[in-house]
């Protein structure tokens, strides 16, 4: 109902007027016609509730609660990347992936994430970070990662690149703090290369990320592997199919029109793929030709291997995938239905 104030009506005499002449008669409407009016403005009514509501406030929906969530540390529902990273621990073999709820760690021998959350510190503000993190392991304990902090947190939305020495308990900023959300971080040799995420942008950096040179790819990539022997060589994908790079991203070729997949490369002679769906391929060649493996059976988000042979993959529900044998074979390392 529209509030606004009542006009007040002033109090005054009247006085006798001749009462006007009556007024022709009208034909009288038939049934039917009636009928089509009242449906008009039946319909007029609902196409207005519909548009403006009843006119009550508008309730806000609440952000989800990880209590809410089939497992809590992934939100399949949530922000994009819903899973930014898998990797391992070289200090202890421990497993670690990132998500849109959380860092999480997974001790050797046991199936249970545990939430790790650190305390950033910046030119710009200091606070905790866990979610929405894109991480890499540069040595025993030692990461890098980028992403953004929670939301309230005194940050800036953009963490540029980020340093841990601790294994993630404390960070500190690196460089492109408060300017660049980095994606799919990859390390070669010195060489760190980090997609933009979001922007058809690649970012490579030869002195352990203090500054960076920009490269442009033909689209946001999706995901990005870097040859462990050549950093030279790239591959990527994007939302349209894969793409390589043999001169460090000054250009491109467009080689495969598969969207959406995820790579690891452990090796110079051993580069895995898993596209949409879970179908793993390894190639020998640096993806020229591909050879057929297993399927993870289900939906993939992240690959990571940590030898020629032993990988993990993320899917969308929260599982983590192991196999041993090169992705013929696939067990689950984190299970969805623990408790």
């Amino acid at each position: 109902m529209a509030r606004g104030k009542k006009r007040k009506h002033a109090h005054h005499k009247t006085t006798a007027r001749p009462a006007p002449a009556p007024a022709p008669e009208r034909p009288a409407l038939s049934p039917r016609v009636l009928l089509a009016g009242v449906a008009l403005i039946v319909v007029g009514g609902v196409l207005a509730y519909a548009a403006f509501g009843s006119g009550s406030p508008a309730e806000e929906e609440p952000a989800t609660d990880t209590a809410d969530l089939r497992v809590p540390w992934v939100d399949p529902d949530g922000a994009s990347p819903i899973v930014g990273s898998v990797d391992v621990n070289p200090s202890d073999d421990s497993l670690w992936f990132s998500t849109n709820t959380g860092l999480f760690r997974v001790e050797p021998g046991s199936g249970r994430p545990e939430q790790v959350t650190g305390r950033l510190t910046t030119d710009s503000g200091s606070g905790d970070i866990s979610e929405e993190l894109v991480i890499r392991f540069r040595g025993p304990d030692k990461l890098i990662a980028s992403g953004h902090p929670p939301e309230g947190a005194a940050l800036p939305a953009a963490l540029g690149l980020i340093a841990s020495e601790d294994a993630g308990r404390t960070w500190t900023g690196v460089s492109e703090v408060g300017r660049v959300d980095f994606h799919a971080i990859q390390i070669s040799g010195d060489v760190i290369v980090a997609g933009r995420f979001g922007e058809a942008a690649v970012s490579v950096s030869t002195d352990a990320g203090r500054t960076f040179e920009d490269r442009t790819p033909p689209a946001p990539l999706v995901d990005l592997e870097v040859d462990p022997d050549d950093p030279d060589r790239w591959v990527g994908s994007t939302a349209e199919g894969m793409v390589t790079s043999d001169d460090q991203g000054r250009s491109w070729r467009q080689v495969e029109p598969v969207p959406n997949v995820r790579f690891s490369w452990p090796a110079a002679g051993t580069l895995y793929r898993v596209d949409p769906g879970g179908a793993v391929k390894r190639s020998a060649d640096g993806g020229r030709t591909w050879q057929d493996r297993a399927s993870t059976g289900g939906e993939p988000q992240a690959l990571f291997a940590e030898g020629d042979e032993h990988l993990y993959v993320a899917l969308i529900d929260g599982t983590i995938k192991e196999s041993q044998d090169g992705g013929a074979s696939w067990t689950d390392r984190v299970a969805t239905g623990q408790d």
